[in-house]
């Protein structure tokens, strides 16, 4: 039932890219936010303040999962988990915003392009140094993580957790930036940051191995090999770091000054971006799919 609801989940997530507005749900924004103008200070600005912000929202998920388990023969409880599935993927289709970069650029609209650039670079930690800068690498490099917090650790922590691990990864990756725009610099952003940090650790690396998987093995083990020989700012940002050296080395993108592939122009880089995810997507779902074929040859 798990695998099905995230196949129907990331079948529906395709059929309704083109809507935006039901994809930009930002209740749990709207929750940070009251409490920010609600608290006391000493709530506010203090690490504690990590669990009124996320404690309510993952209880009343887990609530609910817990009471629809087994109601009705089990349909509930899939519908429910694949609607919190669909509504955790994202916030945005990476398609979507991909092909409205490539179309703004095509008629020329800098704003727009400025804008979908900047939101594509707006990753965990800025990306560090992997991925900063406006040149190609660094577009293709930022898209490799997007899709690891829109799409593939979502699918993991569901497939692990249910309904409440894909709501926990959502809220969680979308935190240290809500508390960083909320102003104040509150103490909860950095182990909000750490915990971000914590619950992708291990997704990360699984991406990683998808993508190594799914285009181009060597460049993509090189590409980490050469990154690892210098030393990370921190343990948060090497994770970041590797996922987005590998996801380019699976590529074997280059630099704009590169000379491989001379001829991939950032149109054709960015297609190939995509099929590198939805070749990674399939393999995960195979791999998911393993215990259940184990179960049934059994």
């Amino acid at each position: 039932m798990i695998l099905l609801s995230m196949v129907l989940a990331l079948g529906l997530e395709r059929a309704l890219s083109h809507l935006e507005s039901w994809r930009e749900h930002a209740l749990f924004e709207r929750h940070v936010r009251w409490f920010h103008r609600s608290a006391p200070a000493a709530m506010w600005n203090t690490p504690w303040a990590l669990l009124w912000l996320l404690g309510p929202t993952l209880l009343v998920t887990l609530a609910v999962q817990w009471l629809l388990a087994d109601a009705v023969y089990g349909v509930l409880e899939f519908v429910f988990a694949t609607l919190v599935l669909l509504l955790s993927l994202g916030p945005r289709d990476l398609g979507e915003e991909i092909h409205a970069l490539l179309a703004a650029q095509e008629n020329g609209d800098q704003a727009a392009v400025d804008r979908l650039r900047a939101d594509l670079l707006s990753t965990p930690g800025r990306l560090t140094q992997a991925c900063q800068g406006d040149d190609r690498r660094s577009v293709i490099a930022a898209i490799c993580i997007q899709a690891h917090e829109r799409s593939f650790a979502v699918l993991m922590w569901f497939f692990v957790l249910g309904p409440v691990g894909a709501v926990a990864y959502r809220i969680v990756s979308g935190l240290p930036r809500v508390l960083q725009d909320a102003g104040d610099s509150p103490r909860a952003l950095e182990p909000a940051t750490r915990l971000h940090g914590i619950m992708a650790w291990v997704p990360a690396r699984i991406t990683q191995m998808l993508y190594a998987l799914a285009g181009s093995t060597d460049d993509a083990l090189a590409e980490r090999h050469r990154v690892l020989q210098t030393p990370a700012v921190n343990w948060v940002a090497d994770t970041w770091r590797q996922l987005a050296v590998v996801g380019v080395g699976a590529l074997s993108v280059q630099d704009d000054r590169g000379q491989s592939p001379p001829s991939r122009s950032l149109e054709a880089s960015l297609e190939a971006v995509l099929g590198l995810r939805g070749r990674a997507l399939l393999v995960l779902l195979a791999l998911l799919a393993l215990p259940t074929i184990g179960g049934w040859l059994g």
